[in-house]
């Protein structure tokens, strides 16, 4: 598995070795001109370091980003739960290792995202 390190080292990498210029090349060895580089595939390099971000650092979930089905971690139990039902009073009903269910009010940086491997696919998804 790789570490937040290899990934910050080959995200800068890329963004090192992506340049471009308008400047023509250089002929016969003329030294005297001069080339402007500019970076190429910055914003990209950015997408990639706040990939990096999410994944090594995870934040918590708000409840507008709470969905039936969808699988948390709940720091305030340490389990991993899947979501029943959210209700109008801001309850999330959650299963635990489907053995028993229950019901919790939603409280700031309590619920975590977490990645379950789909049975039967080689990717994994995001849930």
């Amino acid at each position: 598995m790789l570490n937040r390190e290899e990934c910050e080292k080959a995200c800068m990498y890329l963004l090192k070795h992506c340049y471009e210029t308008d400047a023509p090349a250089l002929e016969n060895g003329d030294k005297d001109k001069t080339y402007t580089f500019t970076p190429s595939g910055f914003e990209e390099s950015e997408i990639f370091k706040r990939l990096i971000e999410e994944h090594f650092t995870p934040q918590p979930l708000e409840f507008k980003n709470l969905k039936p089905g969808m699988w948390v971690i709940d720091m305030w139990t340490r389990t991993i739960s899947k979501i029943k039902r959210i209700d109008e009073n801001r309850n999330v009903h959650l299963n635990v290792q489907e053995e028993y269910d229950y019901l919790t009010p939603f409280k700031e940086n309590r619920f975590y995202p977490i990645v379950v491997p789909n049975v039967g696919d080689k990717n994994e998804k995001h849930i």
